[in-house]
């Protein structure tokens, strides 16, 4: 009786000693495979945002495409006159200076400002209606 009591407390001990050397074998695994990320770099690795060129509008600006996303502000883009939305697209797609778009346009500096405010109240007055 004695030795079949050893016997199960031998395979106790070898039953706990595995069970605890698994433990540590399946985290270390899980730490070699599993580093702690930034979510944001997760959910940019798990999906994606579908682009499609028909749900972008497109006006150009001197001879370059300028890609607007929101139909609201290309229609209100459209709305403005030549000049205006040039200076538009001249300065926030191809981030040209207040003198390079005059330059362009062949007008002076101060033309570009008065052509920029007229088209910013232009587009206030489109977003109202």
């Amino acid at each position: 009786m004695d030795r079949i009591c050893a016997m199960f407390d031998s395979f106790c001990k070898t039953v706990s000693r595995n069970y605890y050397r698994d433990l540590l074998r399946a985290e270390k695994c899980r730490n070699d495979h599993y580093k702690e990320e930034p979510v944001d770099y997760l959910f940019e690795l798990l999906g994606h945002k579908d682009a499609y060129p028909s749900d972008s509008f497109v006006l150009d600006a001197d001879g370059h495409s300028c890609v607007v996303e929101s139909e609201t502000l290309y229609e209100a883009l459209k709305s403005l006159p030549e000049k205006q939305r040039k200076v538009l697209l001249l300065d926030f797609w191809r981030n040209l200076t207040d003198g390079e778009i005059a330059e362009r346009l062949e007008v002076t500096t101060r033309t570009v400002y008065n052509l920029r405010h007229r088209a910013y109240q232009a587009i206030k007055k489109f977003y109202e209606r």
